[in-house]
């Protein structure tokens, strides 16, 4: 009786399972006609981005009726598309789920590598370098030459970000000399130029570079030829060849627009406002500095919005209008803050999460020891109880040595803390920290009523220094004269370095008087000092602006504005010389100290 009405029961649901399983099952000639699709979408998406949009348009409707190979493979290159045109939350959505869940290794390798670029634009560097170490373990399974020549570049790409030069060109050298079929030498060669320039050792343009770009070019690959463009632009301008960059970038402006490539135009803005500005072309700096500043990540302190703000400040400053300077100034040094504080950000993201896959080793490698100790105890009863006894004492002695190491890294992680706080070449306080102690000290001493002043100092002329003696000289210098003013400051002062060669020292308890008598003592010591031990003929100068509370009030920002309207004066006035500002500094002179040179 049972039997048969089971039977019936399922004579019944039979026509509705039917129908729910052709709902559910894909389309297999939808699924192929849709993976064609995709692939042709593939191969344009650099060299025509609007027919890899139609493309993608024509395959989204039937998204339902694709097989688990197509739809990830269809979530992949929205997920891209998504990436290029700045919608990152939808992007990692996509991108996310494929490299979780995608059965095919090479379409999570290639979704690893586009969410590397994606993290690193938007400043989750730890996220970033957990997923490089992801799809670093990966990478040896994957047999195709195009993911991995992709992975190499995403790799390349963002530990160059973070001070990792050496490893990002190791990446970059094997594009260059294992493309796969049908790729040249362009992006292999961009990625390497992109690190050394970033790594300062950009020397001479290369006829490896001219070659790459017009390989570029030749592939349909614009977008790696321009960001070439722009690294060529910045090495011009930073040579004294403001008309070599304008004359390279300019007529290729036009064409970036057209790509929606955001962040590249903005480079390309940033480097062309500097160059006008060099050239005192100051309506063309100023309109490619608004663009590089509206067209940099928004809500993000970029290099281009660093550099447009800086030279919108110029601007202003050259015209004689006052207010729109000072309105740009605060904003250029926030953007400044912001963009030092992103690298160090990478840098330290780096150091952690290569700490963390070592503990995580040092972990795995703890629990297979306790795995060994639990085996060897359940072997004693086969064994002689000694025997079995010295075992697990040798095994104890390693797991003790283990959990010392992973302490050991434990106290490393802190000590890499430590160091983000100081300057890792002079040793005294990075921006950051300076400006942490100084607001401590200012609110001290707006509760007690004590005074303080702020000097801001940079040394002069440092550029020719590197530019005559070399990098390595010029650090030197910067070394010396940190040594000399420590020999003249006090334990209470707060003395850091701000960047390059500009320098501050926060006196507490001090009267202008004061704070002028010591800045010209620090100013007479560096003059006094012959830069190098090396180099004893080569004497730096440096020159001085001074900021009361008293006329400024106990705002640590106020008082960098009006130090910095001083030493500009001081470079005015030639240099090796202290200036003194004021509550309205930024035209006037008050108090200049007469300079030796």
């Amino acid at each position: 009786m049972r039997r048969w009405i089971r039977q019936v029961l399922f004579a019944l649901a039979m026509p509705f399972l039917g129908v729910a399983a052709v709902h559910a099952a894909p389309d297999a000639a939808t699924s192929a006609k849709a993976s064609r699709t995709l692939e042709q979408a593939d191969q344009i998406k650099h060299a025509d981005f609007d027919g890899f949009t139609r493309l993608l348009g024509q395959v989204e409707p039937v998204r339902a009726q694709l097989d688990d190979a197509t739809a990830a493979k269809l979530a992949f290159l929205e997920g891209w598309r998504a990436t290029w045109v700045g919608d990152y939350d939808k992007a990692r959505g996509l991108l996310d789920s494929v490299a979780d869940t995608a059965t095919d290794s090479v379409l999570r390798v290639r979704a690893m590598a586009t969410l590397i670029n994606l993290l690193g634009i938007a400043h989750r560097y730890e996220d970033a370098f957990r997923r490089l170490n992801q799809m670093q373990e990966l990478l040896p399974s994957v047999r195709d030459v195009r993911a991995r020549f992709a992975a190499l570049g995403e790799a390349s790409q963002l530990l160059s970000s973070a001070g990792q030069f050496d490893a990002a060109e190791a990446y970059a050298r094997q594009m260059v000399d294992e493309p796969p079929p049908g790729e040249s030498e362009c992006k292999g060669v961009q990625h390497l130029m992109r690190a050394r320039r970033e790594a300062g050792r950009l020397t001479a343009i290369e006829p490896l570079y001219q070659g790459a770009i017009e390989a570029c070019e030749g592939s349909g690959d614009t977008v790696f030829a321009d960001a070439m463009r722009s690294d060529i632009g910045m090495f011009y301008l930073r040579n004294g060849q403001p008309r070599a960059a304008i004359d390279l970038l300019l007529p290729h402006r036009d064409d970036l627009r057209d790509t929606n490539y955001a962040t590249l135009l903005a480079e390309f803005d940033a480097t062309l406002a500097s160059a006008y500005l060099a050239m005192d072309d100051l309506a063309n700096a100023r309109k490619h500095a608004l663009s590089a500043v509206a067209g940099a990540v928004r809500d993000e302190y970029t290099d281009p919005r660093r550099v447009g703000y800086k030279v919108l400040f110029e601007v202003e400053q050259r015209v004689g209008n006052a207010q729109s300077a000072l309105a740009y100034h605060e904003q250029y040094m926030a953007a400044d803050k912001g963009y030092l504080d992103d690298i160090s950000a990478r840098s330290l993201a780096f150091q952690l999460v290569d700490q963390q896959v070592v503990a995580r080793k040092a972990e795995v490698e703890t629990l297979n020891k306790k795995n060994e100790i639990l085996r060897l105890s359940n072997a004693l009863d086969r064994k002689e109880v000694e025997t079995g006894r010295l075992y697990i004492f040798v095994l104890g002695l390693s797991l003790v040595g283990i959990v010392a190491l992973v302490l050991r890294l434990r106290r490393s992680q802190l000590r890499f803390m430590r160091m983000a706080r100081r300057d890792g070449l002079t040793g005294i306080c990075n921006r950051e920290h300076f400006v942490e102690q100084s607001e401590r000290v200012l609110a001290y001493g707006a509760r007690s009523d004590r005074g303080a002043c702020l000097i801001l100092f940079d040394l002069d002329h440092f550029k020719n220094v590197n530019d005559t003696w070399g990098h390595s000289v010029g650090d030197e210098v910067l070394k010396r004269a940190v040594d000399v003013c420590r020999r003249a400051l006090h334990a209470c002062d707060v003395f850091g370095r701000l960047g390059g060669e500009e320098f501050a020292v926060l006196l507490p308890d001090c009267s202008p008087a004061q704070a002028r008598a010591r800045a010209e003592q620090l100013r007479l010591s560096i003059s006094a000092t012959s830069a190098t031990p090396s180099r004893p003929e080569l004497v730096v100068t440096a020159s001085f602006g001074v900021a009361s509370t008293l006329q400024c009030g106990f705002e640590l920002h106020r008082l960098l504005v009006v130090a910095d309207g001083a030493l500009y004066r001081a470079k005015r006035s030639g240099r090796n010389c202290v200036f003194m500002g004021d509550s309205g500094d930024i035209p006037d002179s008050p108090y200049p100290v007469a300079a030796s040179s």
